[in-house]
């Protein structure tokens, strides 16, 4: 029968907390990326992240391989870490399949949703509203988290619900100053309630339609969002982060 050594057992104690503390620092890196802390392009330097958590280059070395695996970062060789940028038409795109992952997820709603998550879908409506009335844009940012994460759970197929998440998260940084936008925050609560009365109503097809609606982002209505966005958010280059080429790209 196989026996761990003492040496074996002193390395997995030591490296037990190490992977624990990459795992809290890739959630705060992402947090900060989430929240549009840290934005498309900024550079991600080891030896600062080190001093800010105050471990060694392990862990921050494991934390940025972990967020490059999830295309929020892209490690380029001799030049560094960088929050990953997308191409404008990346960006459209990533919206695009944004919208169909949604309106599959109202769609089963409409069939499956049951309660907690009917009520919890009730009250980010409700809180969202009030939210939009008084001009909170940050208060009704996380109502139309919480909405979304309803309809996630109300679903019930975890693994569309995942690829939504992944999904939000990665456009999350470009739009997590939208509700700013005049009139956005209202227009928006208004087709929350609007899409909750259907999937309440059970009608799956007319709550998917809403859901395209909610998220299109096509025509002028993409150019006004992304023009009030920094021009050094997007890469010059299409398809440079989330999805690279198979060969270089010679520049």
């Amino acid at each position: 029968m196989y026996m761990n050594t003492a040496a074996e057992s002193t390395h997995a104690a030591k490296a037990a907390p190490a992977a624990g503390r990459a795992a809290q620092i890739t959630a705060e890196l992402q947090a900060d990326i989430d929240g549009g802390r840290l934005l498309p392009g900024d550079a991600l330097d080891e030896r600062l992240l080190s001093t800010r958590f105050n471990v060694s280059r392990t862990p921050i070395r494991e934390a940025l391989q972990r967020l490059a695996a999830s295309g929020l970062v892209r490690i380029v060789p001799r030049q560094g870490v960088f929050v990953s940028r997308m191409s404008l038409p990346e960006l459209r795109d990533m919206y695009e399949m944004l919208a169909e992952l949604e309106g599959s997820v109202a769609r089963l709603c409409a069939s499956r949703i049951q309660e907690p998550w009917l009520s919890a879908l009730q009250k980010a409506v409700e809180e969202g509203q009030a939210a939009a009335d008084r001009g909170d844009w940050l208060a009704y940012a996380q109502t139309n988290a919480d909405f979304h994460h309803a309809l996630y759970e109300g679903c019930r197929n975890r693994p569309l619900a995942e690829q939504c998440r992944l999904t939000r998260r990665r456009v999350q940084v470009y739009s997590v100053n939208a509700f700013q936008q005049p009139g956005r925050m209202l227009g928006s609560a208004r087709e929350h309630a609007e899409l909750a009365e259907a999937i309440r109503a059970g009608n799956g097809d007319k709550a998917r339609a809403m859901m395209l609606a909610h998220l299109d982002l096509g025509g002028t209505g993409f150019g006004e969002f992304v023009s009030r966005l920094p021009a050094n958010m997007f890469s010059p280059y299409p398809h440079e982060m989330a999805y690279p080429p198979a060969h270089p790209i010679e520049r």
